[in-house]
């Protein structure tokens, strides 16, 4: 992990978009992590330290209640051995401010060797619904392989290719009986869900006709784009300055070749989003000092 050298000498004693007190006690509860997997709801969140809580601690889940370690209302994090599962909000702007706070409240408990994965859903590309996608290099909507900031009123670009090696570790720990697929590919982080993925159906109407919609989609097909979603270039640009193996692994909702509207069922959708926490849930299992920590 690279961190902002001013942080060694810090003497901060709040974390102020987590609401908590940089005491020895929180430290204490942040020591020793070595996995951070983000979602973007608190309840995604939940869900898959309940998952975890089963499935590498061994505990029945009617029992157990995972604890918010945060005092916002604005994310979420829960922890369960050596892993973190925490909310992230929608859309860049809210993961970038997420990373930050846990990125330093990681450093600050003595943890730095991370590996941070998000997961999610994606509306596909030319892929099926319930298609998992593993996340190479991420885009920006005018395709471009880098995050745009402005720092003191510059701009600023910033490469958002995720961690490959991470991206083959995760598609190695499948098993081959899995009951969908999954592909490894590039995504892009769209601004916003409506007319910055190209869609047709939102409350303002679209200024490019549908004729100009296929061109791109299949322009970014060729690139191995297979999925929109809204967070993953600012999540790939922070991680590689922090020098952070990511990546992203998001189910696919529908063809956006087929539709701009979800149209499965509340089930199929649910269990859509199983399949994300199943294909991460199979990687950290197979890792040595996840089970080390569950001993």
């Amino acid at each position: 992990m690279k961190i902002n050298p001013i942080l060694a000498n810090s003497s901060e004693k709040n974390l102020y978009l987590f609401d908590i007190k940089l005491d020895q006690q929180t430290l204490d509860k942040f020591s020793g992590i070595r996995y951070v997997i983000m979602q973007g709801s608190s309840k995604r969140a939940e869900v898959l330290a309940r998952k975890l809580a089963d499935k590498i601690l061994n505990i029945d889940t009617r029992f157990f209640k995972p604890v918010n370690l945060v005092n916002t209302s604005d994310y979420a994090v829960y922890r369960v051995g050596n892993i973190l599962s925490v909310s992230h909000g929608m859309g860049n702007v809210t993961i970038d401010a997420l990373l930050h706070a846990v990125t330093k409240l990681l450093y600050f408990a003595g943890n730095h060797e991370v590996e941070y994965i998000r997961v999610g859903t994606s509306g596909g590309i030319g892929v099926e619904p319930g298609t998992v996608v593993v996340t190479k290099n991420a885009y920006m909507p005018n395709l471009a392989p880098y995050y745009t900031t402005y720092e003191l009123g510059q701009r600023i670009d910033t490469p958002t290719n995720l961690d490959h090696k991470l991206v083959e570790r995760i598609m190695a720990a499948q098993p081959n009986n899995l009951p969908f697929p999954v592909i490894s590919g590039n995504s892009i982080a769209a601004d916003d869900f409506y007319l910055g993925q190209c869609r047709y159906d939102g409350a303002m109407p679209a200024r490019k006709d549908r004729a100009w919609r296929e061109e791109f989609f299949q322009k970014v097909h060729a690139l191995d784009i297979r999925n929109f979603e809204m967070e993953s270039s600012a999540m790939g640009a922070f991680c590689n300055r922090a020098e952070i193996p990511a990546t992203m692994i998001a189910v696919t909702l529908l063809n956006r070749f087929k539709g701009d509207q979800v149209s499965s069922t509340p089930e199929q959708l649910a269990e859509f989003s199983d399949r994300s926490q199943s294909v991460v849930i199979n990687y950290l299992l197979s890792r040595a000092d996840v089970k080390l920590h569950a001993n």
